[in-house]
């Protein structure tokens, strides 16, 4: 495992130590099994990829907690609770479709840490090498609408407003009825649940839960530091699950959120919503409930439905 002591020595000899590695020890990935298309992610960025033996990969659906448990990554590698995330640069959206797909290729190759990405491709959608860590996040489909509904009136360009109409019940209709990757339709949720419980019973993933990650963040940090293979003494350990709070990510937006001092967002604290459930409370109708149901039915079974929605609370 990787000692880190919170201190610039500990991260020194961490970073030493992942450099170190032969990456010739690198397998063949399992291949891509599907292809997702949308406008936002360019798949084929995974080939010009040159992955290193334990990078991690954090692949979830939008708006399920990529951004929080990238900080919790990023506090985890470096052992400092004042860590600077900066995720956009040094955790970046590998897929992501934008003009200057080589220049973010190239800002990873120069890190000389423990690297973490974040992707929105479901996994069965992307390779999988057995010397990288991959963790997914899920969280309660209706949270993630209208937790993505904050989102897009948050951003300052005009973007996925199709998806998400001035009208609370027609958006929630093209929730259910779409089957479009970018905004997160319903079946793009469930979609990427499937290609992680298909891949559960591999050792180099962890499956979250949001809820539970609100519930028990200390258990939750743990988790994910044991998966990565990094330990630090009792002390730094406890003042990191302090930093990794929800309140203290959005009290730090300019840290840890995404594209945070770029003029991005109409306010970078606003990224950080609410950290709650039960979004949809006096939006919606029973009708727009009962179409959900229904959906859901179709979709999932019961056991795999009551873990998407709520976790091991369930």
């Amino acid at each position: 495992m990787y000692q880190g002591r919170g201190t610039a020595l500990g991260s020194f000899m961490c970073g030493l130590l992942y450099l170190l590695k032969d990456q010739s020890l690198l397998s063949s990935p399992r291949l891509p099994i599907r292809t997702y298309s949308g406008k936002l992610a360019d798949r084929s960025r995974w080939w010009a990829f040159k992955p290193r033996v334990g990078d991690i990969v954090v692949s979830t659906p939008p708006k399920s907690g990529t951004t929080w448990t990238q900080g919790i990554l990023a506090l985890v590698i470096s052992g400092d609770p004042l860590v600077d995330a900066d995720v956009a640069r040094k955790s970046p959206w590998l897929d992501i479709s934008v003009p200057d797909g080589d220049a973010l290729l190239q800002g990873l190759e120069a890190q000389q840490h423990r690297r973490h990405i974040k992707t929105h491709t479901p996994l069965d959608g992307i390779p999988i090498w057995k010397e990288l860590k991959y963790i997914s996040v899920y969280r309660h489909p209706i949270d993630v609408h209208f937790s993505f509904r904050k989102h897009v009136v948050n951003m300052k360009e005009d973007v996925l407003r199709e998806c998400f109409p001035d009208s609370i019940s027609e958006g929630f209709r093209i929730f259910l009825e779409g089957e479009h990757q970018d905004g997160a339709s319903l079946s793009s949720i469930v979609d990427h649940y499937k290609s992680a419980i298909k891949l559960e019973t591999n050792t180099n993933l962890l499956l979250l839960h949001y809820a539970d990650m609100l519930e028990d963040l200390s258990g939750a940090f743990q988790k994910i530091a044991m998966h990565v293979g990094i330990q630090h003494s009792e002390a730094v350990e406890k003042s990191l699950i302090q930093a990794a709070t929800f309140s203290n990510m959005k009290a730090n937006a300019d840290r840890f959120a995404v594209s945070a001092k770029q003029g991005f967002w109409k306010e970078d604290t606003s990224f950080f919503d609410s950290a709650t459930s039960n979004k949809w409370h006096g939006q919606l109708a029973q009708a727009d409930l009962a179409a959900y149901d229904d959906r859901m039915s179709e979709l999932l079974s019961v056991d795999e439905r009551r873990w998407l929605e709520w976790g091991t609370a369930a």
